[in-house]
């Protein structure tokens, strides 16, 4: 039925996201592990010189610190003064929208988009000379929320009163433009892990070859992005069981209704054998009974004694609680589950049987 279904689609999405919370949790669980060991190096000559020493002159995973600079080019925010590196600018139409009578916040994006340009990473108040550049920016994790807002301003909507009227009537209100820009702006000081090369001469930050490593470009130092790699991990740990625990509860409960269900239609397969069987008995009797008698007389089968479903057959069993004598042995089993009197539509809890000679 409706129910079993509902049930079951419900198990089965907490199932999925109970799943895909565990992959989350393993993700930063794992990306915790490997971060928190890894060397920390500065853009300056002795990083320079074990580079140098090293097979394939790099290091696979590592991180470095120090503060950004551009390489020839610079982003100017539209609304500020503000030079950086990275920008994104987006704007969004923010509406309410009424969904099954119920009033709720939406937005829409209008506009999304980012600028780049390169850069690198330099010792803080070090040789501009001793860098690492920057590679492929666009793939690092944690860079898009580490960038610093330069303009956020929100235009409420100018909608008349008439407007709004019509707005409201049709379940959809705009409140307003929201548009923002942000960016990574020069001089901040940020953490680089990844792979770290030399190549002719320079050194550069890649994304790691194993694609089990992060790439990963924050503001945060080592111990603070470990710190929020292993509450990220605890928090979708959490929900992971959690969304396990509602799964397997729904999952269990409806085992539950259709064991139930199993062992009610098994009992009321019983239930009726054995009214089959005493009916035949009472019958056999009345037979032999009749037979002493040498009465050759067959009573007839009145309307008001035929089954109210069939038509053909006599009325047999008694529904309870009801009390109504309505039906045969073979319509009552043939009833579909969960069995109602088919007179006042009450719950039939289960059949007596009454023989009527």
């Amino acid at each position: 039925d409706v129910v079993d279904k509902v049930l079951g689609v419900s198990s089965a999405v907490s199932g999925v996201v109970s799943f895909i919370f565990y992959r989350l949790y393993r993700s930063r669980t794992e990306t915790a592990r490997q971060v928190r060991n890894i060397p920390v190096w500065n853009p300056d000559l002795e990083l320079q010189d074990h580079l140098s020493m090293q097979d394939g002159h790099s290091v696979a995973y590592a991180a470095v610190e120090g503060e950004v600079i551009d390489l020839g080019h610079t982003l100017r925010s539209h609304y500020g003064k503000e030079a950086g590196v990275v920008m994104r600018s987006q704007i969004v139409e923010h509406k309410s929208k009424r969904v099954n009578g119920f009033w709720s916040d939406v937005k829409k994006v209008i506009k999304d988009s980012t600028e780049m340009v390169p850069f690198a990473i330099i010792k803080q108040r070090g040789d501009p000379k001793l860098k690492i550049e920057v590679t492929d920016p666009k793939l690092a994790s944690q860079l898009h929320e580490e960038l610093e807002t330069t303009y956020d301003r929100f235009e409420p909507s100018k909608a008349g009163l008439v407007q709004t009227g019509l707005d409201r009537l049709f379940g959809e209100v705009t409140k307003g433009i929201q548009e923002t820009e942000r960016m990574l702006l020069t001089g901040t000081s940020v953490l680089g892990v990844g792979k770290i090369f030399l190549e002719r001469g320079q050194m550069k930050l890649s994304p790691p070859e194993d694609s089990h490593r992060s790439y990963i470009i924050t503001k945060m130092r080592l111990v603070e992005l470990v710190r929020h790699y292993e509450s990220q991990s605890t928090t979708y740990k959490i929900l992971a069981v959690v969304a396990a625990c509602v799964g397997g509860g729904l999952l269990a409960y409806l085992i539950y209704r259709h064991t139930g269900n199993w062992l009610e239609k098994r009992r009321q397969k019983l239930q009726f054998n054995e009214i089959r069987r005493s009916l035949a008995e009472r019958r056999r009797q009345s037979r032999s009974a009749q037979d002493n008698e040498s009465t050759d007389e067959t009573p007839e089968l009145r309307d008001e004694d035929t089954c109210v479903v069939c038509l053909s057959n006599a009325r047999q069993v008694i529904s309870l609680p009801c009390g109504h004598l309505a039906i045969c042995t073979d319509c009552a089993e043939v009833l579909p589950f969960p069995k109602l009197c088919p007179v006042c539509r009450t719950g039939v809890e289960r059949f007596i049987p009454v023989y009527r000679p």
